[in-house]
């Protein structure tokens, strides 16, 4: 039997991965003028070109994830296209976090348990209720 909404239903799933993506745009905002404040201690050490071109990266990274954390909040189907797409993004970079950190076991498990919680979301997002609900 087909499941069927009332016209304006909207699922907790969507909401929730909305305020992530809103509150992981933020954070890396916040991060972004942290790194703003030691850019003198990067041109020092000689890493200036790589750490600008990390600062518009994250610019770039925050400012897409708090677009489509607004535009899932208002069931826009392009916030739901972007939010998967950002969401692969996440995912497919996670396995490099433990590596670049230089942090062993603890942080590979954190990870593959945050990767694993992404292909949830990922999956719950593309399913046909959820599509359903941007229709």
């Amino acid at each position: 039997m087909p499941i069927t909404f009332r016209v304006g239903y909207r699922s907790p799933l969507v909401s929730a991965v909305a305020w992530l993506l809103m509150a992981a745009g933020l954070s890396g905002l916040c991060l972004l003028g942290y790194w703003m404040g030691h850019l003198n201690e990067f041109a020092a050490a000689g890493h200036l070109r790589w750490s600008i071109a990390g600062l518009v990266a994250l610019l770039l990274v925050s400012g897409t994830a708090l677009t489509a954390g607004q535009g899932l909040l208002r069931r826009l189907e392009w916030a739901r296209r972007l939010s998967l797409g950002l969401l692969a993004l996440f995912l497919v970079s996670l396995p490099a976090l433990p590596w670049l950190a230089g942090s062993p076991l603890v942080l590979g498990i954190s990870c593959l348990v945050l990767s694993a919680g992404l292909l949830w979301a990922l999956r719950a997002l593309n399913s046909m209720l959820v599509r359903q609900e941007f229709a």
